[in-house]
């Protein structure tokens, strides 16, 4: 016989190969076949009975369209046009004489889950169908609203908590002025906590429009949130574009009042004087008059400016104040979102099967036999 011969392999395993037994692995699967099934079972009926246990969830969406930003003074020219057709095809021209809003559509979810906001939500009034009567979103989400088939909850329940206001202690005396610290009670934060995952806001970088989206316990309550969070949203954005315009407002009223103060009482001092003055022959009494008559004048003029600027005041928070369109509002869907009680069984299902493969595994494959 030939060296060739000789040192030819004369097996799988003399050259290097590995050749999986599956008939190996099918008589493990055939002989441990009901424990698979009752491990599989097993954890099905852990996940059914885990999904039943879990709250009926309603949700209800709003789609709003927010006004487009208009060029600061008109300068844009052509552009103008072309900036809005390229807005709505998701593409946004820069420019010098551009008008940034500083709340744009794209930071709306960072607002409704700041906390300054979901506090000020919490105050208001929401409908419970429960209860059949008002009461604050605070109140109600601090109550137990489930509507699980299995509420293991209501069955051990006891004494409710009784939470304290934590109120932080006052640093103006250390620091030297009052910091602007924010306070909240148990209660509030529970709320805020439960608000922040109900509440959602979406936004399409390819179309302006924002939807505004609420998952509660039950249906009415889901559209209720969803209009209020909508209201909130779009009064606190009015209310930050004309803030400054406000401002000003308000301070050339109150200068618009003194002038008319000061206007009336130069008024009525020149009248006075010429009363008491009807036939003046002094100089001084003339150069008196003239005197008071200037600072009439003055006082005219400077009432007249301030009302021409108050009313100009008062036509730009017109024009700053920005526009919300509803193209769909809140509706009532008796249809629950969630959860998926069939995806969570059928999930538990699969792990059990997992891990009922992995434990045959190692229990019962010799490892020689199946590599052989």
């Amino acid at each position: 016989m030939s060296n060739t011969e000789n040192n030819r392999p004369t097996s799988i395993e003399d050259s290097g190969e590995i050749s999986i037994n599956f008939g190996e692995i099918f008589r493990a699967l055939k002989k441990f076949k009901l424990t698979i099934a009752l491990i599989a079972l097993v954890f099905g009926s852990i996940g059914a009975v885990y999904s039943l246990t879990l709250n009926n969830e309603y949700s209800s969406v709003v789609k709003l369209l927010p006004e487009a930003n208009q060029a600061s003074n008109g300068q844009m020219g052509n552009l103008g046009g072309l900036a809005g057709l390229a807005g709505l095809a998701g593409i946004n021209i820069g420019g010098s004489n551009q008008s940034v809003d500083i709340i744009n559509p794209s930071l709306y979810p960072n607002l409704v889950e700041s906390s300054p906001f979901l506090l000020e939500l919490i105050k208001s009034k929401i409908y419970n169908p429960n209860l059949k009567k008002w009461q604050t979103i605070l109140d109600y989400l601090n109550e137990k609203n489930e509507n699980a088939p299995l509420n293991f909850s209501k069955m051990l329940s006891g004494e409710e908590k009784i939470t304290q206001t934590k109120i932080a202690p006052s640093l103006k005396s250390k620091i030297g002025f009052e910091p602007d610290l924010l306070t909240m009670s148990d209660r509030e934060s529970s709320a805020i906590g439960q608000l922040k995952a109900a509440i959602k806001i979406e936004t399409d970088k390819k179309s302006p429009a924002i939807l505004i989206s609420a998952k509660m316990s039950n249906p009415i309550v889901a559209a209720n949130m969803t209009s209020i969070v909508q209201a909130q949203l779009t009064k606190y954005v009015i209310s930050y574009r004309t803030e400054k315009a406000n401002k000003e407002m308000r301070f050339l009223q109150d200068r618009q009042d003194e002038a008319r103060k000061r206007y009336d009482q130069s008024l009525f001092t020149l009248s006075n004087y010429k009363d008491q003055n009807r036939n003046p022959f002094l100089n001084v009494a003339k150069d008196q008059e003239k005197k008071l008559q200037y600072e009439v004048d003055l006082s005219f003029n400077l009432y007249s400016t301030l009302t021409t600027q108050l009313n100009e005041a008062k036509i730009r928070i017109q024009k700053e104040t920005p526009l919300f369109k509803v193209l769909e509002p809140a509706q009532v869907n008796y249809g629950k979102s969630s959860p998926n009680r069939l995806l969570i069984t059928v999930g538990a299902i699969l792990f059990g099967l997992f891990l009922a493969l992995i434990y045959v595994f190692f229990k019962s494959v010799n490892l020689k036999e199946l590599l052989s």
